[in-house]
């Protein structure tokens, strides 16, 4: 499983590919906000290029491109103010900034993860001020990500070669077990109030997993799709409204559709996702709007699901590709690529513009 595991992770992590418009309005509903577009880019020609997580100050955190070196990790507190986040050994100039961020909270504080050596490994970081701290998570794992922090610094992660999701708080780390019939699972996130979120195996069978919750480390099975075998949660919002992404007919490499998890019930985004497309809803914010990907970055709001690519200014000559987090203010964190050149992908900011909505 921890191969299968790290490509999901994969899939869940990488835009999708720009296909056609998203499909129409599932509900007559208001219209979606339309949004103030920003680059996250520097006068010194550092970019963003994917914004893996937003806070509540809309500082975004994730994979940039520096001139002159590789992509690392970043953190944006302005998106003209590109911060590059070091690895945990500086004196080499190959590992020195190999790094990604996947989380970030309301003091700044990311984590993510970090290359070392004797031997290369991944190992979990968290960087506070910009200083990088290795957490030192299942040593004997060679790739271990910190995937998600919220604001009580509460941590979770995955560790990929051997399955392992965990929570680290108060300086320990504690291992999360699978659900019953299971032995591997991972974390993609983690709720305000500490509740862990991902997926677990259901049986020896890799190839079947479930959405799981993990409250005070106890997992919760929160189902999928009527003959799924797959399904995973990513966020989830003060309400308890989880949302993820669920196998369509199949197990871990059938087709995928963003959904919602939500009293017992596991509800199908965009039922006429059609074809080999995979999606997946992101994040939620307090207000239920729901960003992902799929044929494009998408945000779901008020029974509407609208491709953002339309809420944007029309001559801004950019797609946005994929949404990975919105903050209760409503501001996205997402891809973009030029309608010019679809080969580098650029981190942008949305903010809903009042102005243009009224």
């Amino acid at each position: 499983m921890p191969k299968r595991i790290a490509r999901a992770l994969a899939l869940l992590a990488a835009p999708l590919a720009v296909a056609a418009a998203v499909a129409p309005a599932q509900a007559a509903a208001a219209a979606p906000a339309h949004y103030r577009l920003t680059v996250i880019k520097a006068a010194d020609g550092a970019f963003g290029n994917v914004p893996y997580a937003v806070n509540a100050a809309g500082h975004t955190a994730g994979l940039a491109s520096f001139p002159g070196r590789n992509q690392s990790a970043y953190l944006s507190t302005s998106p003209t103010q590109l911060t590059s986040l070091p690895g945990v050994v500086p004196n080499d100039p190959t590992l020195a900034d190999a790094t990604a961020a996947y989380g970030v909270n309301s003091s700044d504080t990311v984590v993510g993860s970090a290359y070392e050596t004797l031997p290369v490994r991944e190992s979990a970081v968290v960087w506070r001020n910009g200083v990088p701290t290795d957490l030192h998570i299942l040593p004997t794992d060679g790739h271990v990500q910190a995937r998600a922090i919220n604001d009580a610094g509460q941590i979770a992660g995955t560790g990929f070669d051997t399955g392992t999701a965990w929570l680290y708080q108060n300086g320990q780390t504690s291992v999360l077990p699978a659900l019953p019939g299971g032995h591997a699972a991972e974390a993609f996130g983690i709720s305000a109030d500490g509740q862990v979120l991902g997926l677990s195996s259901t049986s020896n069978d890799t190839s079947k997993a479930e959405a799981t919750v993990w409250r005070d480390g106890t997992p919760r099975d929160l189902g999928s799709l009527p003959g799924s075998t797959w399904s995973e949660v990513h966020a989830m919002n003060a309400s308890g409204i989880a949302v993820g992404a669920a196998g369509v007919g199949g197990g871990e490499f059938a087709p995928r559709h963003p959904v919602v998890f939500s009293g017992g019930k596991v509800t199908d985004l965009w039922p006429d996702l059609g074809g080999s497309t995979f999606g997946a809803a992101q994040a939620i914010n307090r207000a239920g709007t729901i960003v992902g990907d799929g044929r494009g970055g998408w945000v779901y709001s008020n029974g509407v699901r609208t491709d953002l690519t339309t809420l944007i200014p029309a001559d801004a000559g950019l797609r946005i590709t994929a949404a990975y987090g919105i903050n209760d203010a409503g501001q996205i964190a997402a891809s973009a690529v030029s309608t010019s050149n679809r080969h580098v992908s650029f981190a942008v900011l949305l903010t809903p513009d009042t102005a243009a909505a009224s």
